[in-house]
């Protein structure tokens, strides 16, 4: 009876475990997809005003830099218990796979213009970590922008 108790309950528990966080492989994806968006702002700069992309590009620069130094790492480590030299490796093929993805994104996405699909997009990766206030405020400056600038053109 204890036995049964005890699996019921790690049962229960192990849906919590598992959404406790985003697979890191989830992260990657949208760090892969911040870093397109911020090289898809630079072929659009001329279309938009110079203050708006300045906050936009310290918004989408301060969650990248977030993602990867605050996530990303510190879950690479963990997975390999500290040894450094594994989670580098393993950085090298996100690395690659982030090239792959900007490759598909590309082809989807040729016009050179900020379109609220990727605000949106941003805005669903925001709310799979908790962010430090810091960050959080730049990239909701950063989105609150692209939408509006979306909307104008």
């Amino acid at each position: 009876m204890h036995k049964n108790l005890i699996f019921i309950f790690s049962l229960m528990c192990s849906p919590v475990i598992i959404a406790a966080g985003p697979a890191i492989n989830e992260i990657n994806s949208c760090l892969a997809l911040v870093d397109f968006v911020d090289i898809k702002l630079d072929e659009s700069s001329d279309q938009y005003d110079a203050g708006d992309m300045v906050r936009i590009h310290k918004g989408l620069s301060a969650y990248s830099e977030f993602l990867q130094h605050d996530i990303i790492t510190p879950k690479l480590l963990s997975m390999y218990g500290g040894n450094a030299d594994r989670a580098k490796l393993m950085q090298r093929l996100f690395e690659r796979q982030r090239k792959s993805f900007f490759r598909h994104l590309n082809e989807r996405y040729t016009q050179k213009k900020l379109l609220t699909d990727y605000a949106s997009a941003i805005n669903d990766c925001s709310g799979k970590t908790r962010l430090s206030v810091e960050v959080a405020k730049a990239l909701k400056a950063a989105l609150d922008n692209m939408e509006m600038l979306a909307m104008q053109k």
